[in-house]
């Protein structure tokens, strides 16, 4: 039975990853060295063969597929843009520590979002959408093989949302260029919607473990 490949692939390094700071919506390009990365990991290692590529509307997953796949249009995809941090975007960490409304929304497990940052609940449901409409719209197609070019936190969202093995949304982080690839099965897909873990971007197959179900987070 035909199979739908999607590989998951973060965008480049930014200026603001390289400062730390906090950069949801805000719109920076990569910048040299985050595209001297990724011509370095083209040359050490093969990218798959995909038939259609889909992007984050930001500049840097864009610029980060026209990069990895050339000549490859994208489809851009809304529900896979990142998180909005609201008044924290362009602020690091060492910035935000005396401010009480941060210190509240870093709480492991808190439901707790300031005025203009998205809801960890919210954002997991619109992402978990965006993989379902890119595996819909490849089955609709015929797609069997795509690249997701996308934003950290949007892929360990998915992955924990819909991937097998289950593990935790710590647990499918990913550096800059790199990600995973999984499988998704029509006759299950279809039921229930979910993804087959089969190996990480670039790299061998690397199993991972499954996580603990009473390691709760």
């Amino acid at each position: 039975m035909k199979t739908y490949k999607l590989h998951l692939i973060r965008h480049g390094l930014t200026d603001y990853n390289l400062e730390g700071r906090y950069c949801g919506t805000l719109d920076p390009p990569l910048c040299e060295e985050g595209v001297d990365q990724l011509y370095d990991l083209m040359e050490r290692f093969d990218y798959p063969y995909v038939d259609e590529v889909y992007a984050s509307p930001l500049l840097r997953a864009r610029q980060t597929a026209e990069i990895l796949f050339p000549g490859c249009e994208y489809t851009a995809v809304e529900n896979l843009r990142e998180a909005s941090f609201g008044p924290f975007e362009g602020k690091t960490m060492a910035q935000l520590r005396n401010d009480e409304e941060y210190a509240k929304w870093v709480v492991p497990g808190s439901d707790y979002a300031p005025a203009g940052v998205e809801p960890a609940k919210a954002f997991y449901l619109r992402v978990r959408e965006g993989i379902i409409q890119v595996v819909d719209d490849m089955m609709s197609r015929g797609v069997t093989s795509a690249a997701v070019i996308t934003h950290a936190g949007v892929i360990s969202a998915a992955l924990a949302a819909l991937a097998y093995p289950k593990l935790s949304q710590y647990e499918w982080n990913c550096e800059a260029g790199q990600g995973f690839t999984v499988r998704a099965d029509p006759s299950l897909f279809l039921r229930e919607p979910v993804l087959e873990y089969v190996c990480d971007i670039p790299g061998e197959d690397i199993p991972r473990e499954e996580e603990d179900p009473y390691d709760l987070y």
